[in-house]
């Protein structure tokens, strides 16, 4: 019997540690990515999931802006490790906390737009809904050639006020970032 509650006690605590892992990790995650022609464009739409943490959301929550940015690269698959990608995008997104408002903003680098947001989930997933982000003009493709397309997120801690910089880089609670993802494009 005493065997019995040892096993499921392991058991137990193995669930919750993959759980917690799982679920509760700090980090970027891609829940879709597409990437599609439109009226002569290529154009990607990505929806990123973010846990931010602890570190981030103590400092978010005393003034401090979070900038993100979010990079799309695309190269010839032919190409040489040293030639230079056929286009290289970045889109920053800065996430503030405005304590006499109580809201959060989300403001966007590419269109300037900002947005506001009740509550810090709303404004992480706002964050990470990124549609009809012109990419490139498709006539620069060529038709039936592939091409590799990496995506990839993190938190830019050059982006952090100045004094916070040097222990920012040093400290693990500053940096989150998401997996590389990969995949050919063939137009």
């Amino acid at each position: 019997m005493a065997e019995q509650v040892s096993f499921r006690g392991w058991l137990l605590a193995l669930l919750l540690l993959l759980w917690s892992g799982g679920v509760l990790a700090e980090g970027i995650t891609f829940s879709a990515v597409s990437i599609a022609e439109e009226k002569g464009e290529v154009v990607a739409d990505l929806l990123q999931t973010y846990r931010l943490t602890p570190t981030m959301v103590e400092a978010l929550e005393n003034g401090v802006p979070l900038t993100f940015v979010t990079q799309v690269t695309l190269v010839s698959d032919d190409a040489w490790p040293w030639q230079s990608p056929l286009v290289e995008k970045r889109l920053r997104r800065t996430l503030r906390y405005h304590p006499l408002a109580g809201s959060y903003e989300v403001q966007d680098s590419l269109s300037g737009r900002s947005r506001f947001f009740a509550t810090r989930e709303a404004a992480l997933v706002a964050l990470g809904d990124i549609k009809g982000w012109r990419i490139l003009s498709a006539s620069r493709l060529q038709r039936g050639k592939a091409y590799r397309v990496t995506v990839e997120s993190w938190h830019d801690i050059g982006a952090l006020p100045l004094p916070l910089r040097p222990k920012a880089y040093l400290s693990p609670g500053w940096h989150l970032s998401s997996k590389t993802w990969e995949w050919r494009l063939v137009p």
